[in-house]
């Protein structure tokens, strides 16, 4: 299995519009890997994870080819991982040749795609986006694809989720935006088998006390032990920090080395990782 970072920045970006703080200052200066869009990832080049404003820029960027794209996991409402006003940029009249793309959403994200669909005034957009609804702890499948919704701690949205993803036996899991699990989740997660990778919400960087909502460097080793003690990850599983703002204080370079102690991979645009 193959993961890609396509951004790796929470609503702001990194450098942030508008900002002169130091982090987005060092960060215009330094470039590369220190400059980021809104967090987007894609399994395998098949499955992608949430549809940001970057969108866009990430599919020429990285040359997304739209007809091996097939499914969409969306972790929630808020605008810096869905952005339906470009989904419906899908509609026969505005693209053509493409396949039809299937959108997993929680319960508010699918109201406002069904309510964006229905101003255009083509609602079934001839079969070119399916709406599909997910709820927290029901298991589905999408492009051959084993996918467990779990109940995120991201109180500022409504009914978030982030997701556990099995293909032949390789498992990952993407948990952005969240805090510290709900024990409900981590319930949910020990039946799910062992991860080889697991890519945490790292909004807050070095800083500590991020547990609410967003998690932070020490939070993120905090659930890698959970994991380990409790089976669901071993040696061989891959801990990655991911969705990082200006507001956690750190470059990506500065980031590097803060993480280093904790054992974690930082993400960075364009990152992939095959395990």
């Amino acid at each position: 299995m193959k993961l890609r970072y396509l951004g790796t920045a929470a609503y702001e970006g990194i450098p942030s519009l508008f900002c002169n703080c130091p982090t987005c200052r060092a960060s215009r200066a330094a470039g590369g890997r220190n400059l980021r869009s809104r967090s987007q990832a894609i399994v395998n080049g098949e499955l992608l994870l949430d549809f940001p404003p970057d969108t866009v820029w990430h599919a020429m960027r990285f040359g997304i080819d739209w007809n091996a794209v097939g499914a969409c996991l969306i972790t929630h409402a808020h605008s810096d991982h869905f952005y339906p006003e470009d989904m419906v940029m899908g509609r026969p009249d505005f693209c053509h040749g493409n396949r039809t793309l299937r959108y997993f959403l929680p319960a508010a994200a699918y109201r406002r795609l069904e309510a964006e669909m229905k101003g255009t005034g083509l609602q079934d957009f001839g079969g070119r986006i399916e709406r599909c609804l997910v709820q927290p702890f029901v298991p589905f499948e999408a492009e051959g694809y084993h996918i467990l919704p779990l109940a995120a701690d991201h109180p500022t949205a409504e009914g978030p989720v982030f997701y556990a993803i099995e293909k032949d036996g390789t498992r990952l899991l993407y948990a952005h935006d969240t805090g510290y699990f709900p024990e409900a989740s981590w319930e949910a997660l020990r039946s799910f088998g062992k991860f080889r990778l697991v890519s945490l919400d790292c909004t807050g960087g070095g800083q500590e006390g991020w547990r609410g909502n967003h998690m932070c460097l020490k939070t993120d080793r905090e659930v890698a032990d959970r994991m380990l003690r409790e089976g669901m990850a071993d040696e061989d599983t891959r801990f990655v920090a991911n969705h990082f703002s200006h507001n956690g204080g750190s470059t990506h370079d500065a980031l590097c080395a803060l993480a280093e102690p904790y054992g974690l991979t930082v993400a960075y645009d364009g990152l992939e990782l095959e395990f």
